[in-house]
């Protein structure tokens, strides 16, 4: 993942469920968009990785917390 930030991603877990790979920090970056699909595809299948993934974005700050039924008045 950190070759991935390198190239400009906004990569970010989703609490402890998953993690996405989505844009460029800067979504005007148009060459960044390049660099994600490359270093997306030199890498490959990533799901046997997915719980390490997940940890070391955790590490890295980098996560979108997911509130809890409680925490949003929707009950």
């Amino acid at each position: 993942m950190a070759v991935m930030i390198e190239a400009g991603s906004n990569v970010q877990a989703i609490g402890t469920t998953g993690y996405v790979v989505a844009e460029p920090v800067d979504p005007t970056d148009r060459e960044a968009y390049g660099r994600i699909a490359l270093v997306s595809s030199a890498f490959g299948e990533r799901d046997h990785l997915k719980d390490e993934i997940i940890a070391y974005l955790h590490e890295l700050g980098r996560v979108v917390e997911i509130p809890q039924a409680s925490d949003t008045g929707l009950e």
